[in-house]
């Protein structure tokens, strides 16, 4: 709370009507309770619950970007359990193209051991879901989207929950915004976190650095412990 406290007296004066907007918004428990029956009546191993918190917040504005899309390429970098992939799966069943970044357990720059576990147990959750296909690509973000962007890569719909450092978020936010739709949706998480585990600036600084060069290119849905941004017009590079 006192994280979340300090970074609200430092929220970005572009963000903060948006802030006030989605809090003040009618919203309801009930799809977060709705989910949690879910996930319990799927057997998923999940461990955690932190996307929950999101859901209230998050859930009418995926439901209300999908209507009227066919099929919409995805992008989730982070995955972890796959709680959140779950989410996406209940939330817009049989609609996604889905492509996951995540490193899990790295010798070198990753080495907790409980990402020996997680990895499996991610595994074993996403063959519970309803995906025909998905493209899990074992490694860290700041290595994958050049590649990815290089291959001519593009999503209408990205999640960014990886690296909480802000030099890995604003290499995320740099290649996600440029394989990013003209119409797509970008949604950005903890947001409020304004120093990373590590030490160092953390989300916020580099979400609001962003938006302080390319906000002209995008439209603010939403902000809270996210900020939910929609692409408008190309950014040049």
């Amino acid at each position: 709370m006192a994280d979340a406290l300090r970074a609200l007296a430092t929220i970005n004066a572009r963000f903060a009507p948006n802030f006030a907007r989605t809090m003040l918004a009618s919203r309801t428990a009930a799809d977060a309770q709705a989910f949690a029956a879910h996930c319990e009546a799927k057997g998923f191993e999940f461990t955690t619950a932190w996307a929950d918190n999101n859901i209230p917040y998050v859930a009418p504005l995926l439901r209300k970007f999908a209507q009227g899309r066919e099929r919409i390429r995805y992008l989730e970098i982070g995955a972890y359990e796959g709680r959140n992939l779950a989410l996406m799966d209940w939330l817009l069943p049989g609609q996604l193209d889905v492509t996951v970044i995540d490193p899990w357990f790295d010798e070198t720059l990753n080495p907790e051991e409980k990402y020996l576990a997680v990895e499996p147990r991610f595994h074993r959750n996403v063959n519970k879901l309803g995906f025909p296909q998905i493209d899990v690509r074992k490694g860290f973000s700041t290595y994958e989207l050049p590649r990815m962007l290089q291959a001519g890569n593009s999503f209408e719909l990205i999640y960014v929950d990886g690296s909480h450092t802000a030099w890995a978020v604003g290499v995320d936010l740099a290649y996600c915004a440029a394989m990013l739709a003209i119409g797509g949706m970008v949604v950005l998480d903890d947001y409020w976190h304004d120093e990373s585990e590590i030490g160092g600036p953390g989300v916020k600084q580099a979400v609001d650095r962003f938006y302080g060069v390319f906000g002209r290119y995008f439209e603010i849905a939403a902000v809270y412990r996210q900020v939910v941004l929609t692409k408008t017009g190309e950014i040049p590079r």
